[in-house]
């Protein structure tokens, strides 16, 4: 069976892109694991269900007006990315408010007791706010044997389809995230603009580039 290749939208990454990827965010969701179940004592089961490349339309369309989305800013070995193309952090209603209700000592929501359209108020916003701060502060951690990232908290937005930073046609690459708590799961997408990953990509080329020109350079010595 074969997939039919869009030559109008050429993909921009390759497997083996997307595959390094999916790597990152597999250690990324062994980090927060721990991070998780300390911070909530309860046991989560986290893994990272798909790494897809898509058009910023295919993760803007499968939001609601009540979702809220996390935007953050990545530093590249220092340097702040374009802040007109912020990675963007959406969780499962549903997944979040029982992990604002572990956190202030409850055993969890059930998520059937949920409405349709359910709208944070400004006090779950601030809950909302913490987990993410905690949770973005560690991702650039998973990067390391790669390079130097930190992704920095920039705000959240509670209206979705407000946030038009990303052009609808731009290429973005989707990680889905699954998270499995005892009375209930959910998910979380996180998207990464296609410019930034071309940069990074760009950047990781050139070190490795550089680090067998080196190696070259010191042949004799080393024989």
């Amino acid at each position: 069976k074969y997939r039919k290749y869009d030559f109008y939208s050429p993909r921009k990454f390759t497997k083996d892109r997307l595959k390094m990827i999916s790597g990152v965010f597999e250690n990324y969701t062994r980090i927060i694991n721990s991070r998780i179940n300390g911070l909530l004592h309860a046991t989560c089961e986290i893994s990272v269900e798909s790494v897809e490349e898509q058009r910023y339309y295919e993760f803007s369309n499968a939001l609601s007006d009540g979702d809220v989305l996390t935007l953050a800013d990545v530093d590249v070995e220092g340097q702040r990315q374009s802040e007109e193309s912020p990675v963007l952090i959406h969780f499962s209603t549903a997944l979040m408010l029982n992990m604002m209700d572990r956190l202030m000592g409850g055993e969890g929501d059930e998520s059937d007791s949920i409405p349709a359209g359910y709208t944070f108020t400004p006090l779950e916003l601030k809950l909302y706010e913490d987990i993410v701060k905690d949770l973005i502060a560690i991702m650039g951690g998973s990067w390391e044997n790669y390079i130097a990232l930190d992704f920095v908290y920039r705000r959240i937005e509670s209206n979705p389809t407000l946030v038009q930073l990303i052009g609808l046609d731009e290429t973005v690459v989707i990680i889905s995230i699954s998270l499995k708590f005892p009375n209930t799961s959910g998910r979380m997408s996180i998207c990464l603009p296609g410019m930034m990953l071309t940069n990074i990509f760009s950047k990781i080329a050139a070190m490795n580039q550089a680090g067998r020109g080196s190696g070259e350079d010191n042949s004799k010595e080393i024989l």
